[in-house]
């Protein structure tokens, strides 16, 4: 039973075809692949003295990819992977809107962990991971 002046849309049924398995196994393989690219990451950040604090370290919608120590410095770092350079490189798609989303995450991560925004040093890293091949790009905004 619908009520007089409901819009059409909202009186047809929900489509109950399942999404294409085509597209959830290309996205199985992404994310298989950004987590070969984070474990790449995070092994070269220790061979390099990092020691790492946090992985995927979520705040609502966004996270930031490793969190570790590099000295007495707290850095907040950003893993691209890519398989070639047809689509550009790893530490490209790290634009603006992406730095602010890390700085927001970051600051939330600051505070959860009770410290101070004003005495802790924090720097922000890129590990860019092109052909297998691995750049940390630090402080890199």
């Amino acid at each position: 039973m619908y009520f007089k002046g409901v819009p059409e849309i909202f009186k047809q049924k929900p489509a109950t075809e399942a999404p294409s398995k085509k597209r959830s196994d290309a996205r199985r393989g992404n994310h298989a692949d950004g987590v070969r690219g984070e474990n790449m990451a995070a092994a070269y950040l220790e061979t390099a003295g990092y020691r790492i604090v946090a992985r995927n370290w979520r705040f609502h919608r966004n996270e930031i990819d490793i969190i570790a120590m590099d000295d007495d410095t707290l850095v907040f770092v950003e893993v691209k992977k890519r398989q070639d350079s047809a689509h550009g490189y790893g530490c490209e798609a790290v634009d603006h809107a992406k730095q602010q989303r890390i700085r927001r995450v970051a600051e939330a991560y600051l505070t959860c962990t009770k410290r101070s925004q004003a005495d802790t040093k924090c720097r922000f890293d890129v590990v860019s991971i092109d052909d297998d091949k691995i750049l940390l790009f630090k402080n890199a905004f």
